[in-house]
Parts: C-alpha cells; sequence; structure tokens
C-alpha cells in the first residue's frame, strides 16, 4: 500500500515472465500482528489478493507498443504519465 507504482511494476515484471501461468499467485504488503480480532484479522489476506487482483487486470491492459514508441522517442515523461493514468483509472 505504500507505493502502488512500485507493486505494479514488481507484478508487470512477475506476469511479463510466465509468473501465475501454473496457478502460483502472491499477496502484498503483508503487515505486523496487531491488537484486532481474529476474525478482522484475515481481512488482511483477502485485501492483499484482491489489490493483486486490481493491479494485475492493469498489467493485463498496459500496452506495450505504448511501451516501445516512448523508449524509441525517449520521451520518459510522457510513459510515466501513461502509467500513472492507467493506475488511477484514466486510461
Amino acid at each position: 500500500m505504500e507505493n502502488i507504482r512500485s507493486a505494479f511494476n514488481q507484478l508487470k515484471v512477475l506476469i511479463d515472465n510466465g509468473y501465475g501461468k501454473n496457478g502460483e499467485y502472491i499477496g502484498l504488503d503483508v503487515k505486523a500482528m496487531r491488537t484486532q480480532s481474529i476474525e478482522e484479522s484475515f481481512s488482511h489476506l483477502e485485501n492483499s489478493l484482491k489489490i493483486v487482483k486490481i493491479l494485475e487486470s492493469k498489467v493485463n491492459r498496459f500496452d506495450n507498443n505504448v511501451l516501445k514508441q516512448y523508449q524509441e522517442t525517449r520521451n520518459y515523461e510522457a510513459l510515466e504519465m501513461y502509467v500513472m493514468e492507467l493506475l488511477l483509472g484514466e486510461k
């Protein structure tokens, strides 16, 4: 939760390299034990998986042709904005 962009980048690298094709899955942001009810303590795992699935859908919408175009023209500001708009739901 601290760095959604970093989590997106990590998940993109994993997916682009075949992670998950055999049913593997990851969760993000494991936290230290807290003083809360047992029932609520499991919500963190559910929320973590939900966040991963949301980010995965954004990775799957990422257009690698846009990446290539911006890399070729060395337009990294536009690439950054493309990624941020994707993460913020503007793309």
